[in-house]
């Protein structure tokens, strides 16, 4: 079997096991063992994506796991750009409160997110060069982070990953996340694929909308 091959047939394949194998183990009632395995299984997914995305890998992809990692540190210590939250244990090691694999999410939710912009603006016949496409791409890809974090939101607070002081999520959490996506993808960027976030991302969408749908425990 050649590297193309795993990339093409097994790697989709594996991470769509991955997540069927966990959506299944929750809903059947073993939460508790499954959830307590996420930072792996988005370690090994990371991995994974990477592996596919390995020729289109550029600087952008250090940039979204650091820039996403700083944002987070930022808000957490200051409370002044997602709100008052703290995070659980569950996600793995932390510096400065942070668990250090949010740095890959970051990652695969701005470049997927941004693999989904450009399917959409592929649809749409619309190119990528001039100041006007960038800004509706930037407007797209900051939309779908945001009902991305939208999905997540209620699974992460009843996992335990992440706490709010409130009881409901704050408005000011969305409108951040939106602003923050959409400055990330206003920055300067080589033409890349992605589609191993892409894929990862969609994957995640239907992870997340399941356990939103059907009741569960931790």
């Amino acid at each position: 079997m050649n590297t193309a091959s795993f990339e093409r047939y097994w790697i989709p394949r594996i991470m769509i096991l991955l997540h069927v194998v966990g959506v299944t183990g929750i809903l059947a009632g073993y939460g508790q063992y499954f959830l307590d395995f996420t930072a792996v299984n988005l370690l090994v997914n990371g991995i994974l994506a990477l592996w596919a995305d390995w020729e289109e890998r550029h600087w952008t992809w250090i940039a979204a796991f650091g820039g996403g990692l700083a944002v987070e540190v930022i808000g957490v210590q200051t409370g002044y750009l997602f709100g008052l939250y703290s995070y659980g244990t569950a996600l793995g090691p932390m510096v400065a409160g942070v668990p250090l694999i949010l740095g890959v999410l970051w990652w695969i939710s701005l470049t997927g997110c941004g693999w989904w912009a450009d399917v959409l603006m592929g649809r749409l016949q619309l190119g990528t060069e001039s100041f006007g496409r960038k800004l509706f791409r930037a407007l797209t890809g900051a939309t779908l982070m945001t009902a991305f974090d939208g999905l997540i939101e209620p699974v992460a607070i009843q996992a335990g990953w992440w706490a709010w002081e409130g009881v409901n999520v704050p408005w000011f959490n969305y409108a951040s996340w939106w602003s923050i996506s959409f400055i990330f993808y206003l920055l300067p960027r080589q033409r890349r694929e992605n589609i191993g976030t892409g894929f990862l991302v969609g994957i995640f969408v239907f992870f997340f909308v399941f356990l939103n749908c059907f009741p569960w425990t931790h």
